[in-house]
C-alpha cells in the first residue's frame, strides 16, 4: 500500500476529516489531499506528527529508510543514467570531505539529520542545506554526463 493510501485509511479509521488533520498539523487541507493521493510525500518528521495524531507508529505509515530514500530519489526520477552507482561514486569524488561525508551518512547509512548535525557541530538547517545543494550538484553532474 502506498504512503498516501495508508494516511487516508488511518485518518478515515480514526474518524478524522482532512481538514481536521490539516489543522492539527498546521498545513492546508490541500496538502493533506496531495499526501493522500501520493502527489507528494510528507518528510519523516511530518510522518511522526501524523502518526502521533492518529495514535499509530510512524512505521505504519512510512519507514524512516523509505523517507530518506524518497528524499534522494525524488530528484533522480527524470535522470537518464545507465550506471547510476558508478556515476554516484565518480560524483562523490568531486566533493569536499565534509559534504561527501554528510551525503554518505544520510543516504547510505540513513542517519538522522539531527545526528549528522551533532557530529559536525553544525545546525540541522545547515545539514539540510548541504544535502539540498549536493543533490542539485549531483543532478547537474548526471545531466552533464548524459550529454
Amino acid at each position: 500500500m502506498l504512503t498516501g493510501q495508508k494516511i487516508a485509511e488511518l485518518r478515515t479509521k480514526a474518524g478524522i476529516t482532512q481538514e481536521q488533520l490539516a489543522e492539527k498539523l498546521y498545513v492546508t487541507r490541500a496538502m493533506v489531499s496531495k499526501w493522500e493521493r501520493d502527489i507528494c510525500l510528507p518528510d519523516y518528521n511530518m510522518v511522526e506528527k501524523i502518526a502521533g495524531f492518529l495514535s499509530v507508529s510512524p512505521d505504519e505509515i512510512m519507514s524512516r529508510s523509505d523517507a530518506v530514500l524518497n528524499e534522494l530519489y525524488s530528484f533522480l526520477s527524470d535522470t537518464d543514467s545507465n550506471d547510476l552507482l558508478k556515476d554516484l561514486n565518480d560524483f562523490l569524488s568531486t566533493l569536499n570531505r565534509r559534504d561527501k561525508s554528510v551525503f554518505i551518512r544520510r543516504y547510505y547509512y540513513l542517519e538522522d539529520i539531527n545526528a549528522i548535525a551533532k557530529n559536525y557541530d553544525i545546525t540541522e538547517n545547515n545539514v539540510r542545506t548541504v544535502l539540498m545543494r549536493t543533490r542539485k550538484k549531483f543532478k547537474k553532474y548526471l545531466k552533464e554526463m548524459s550529454l
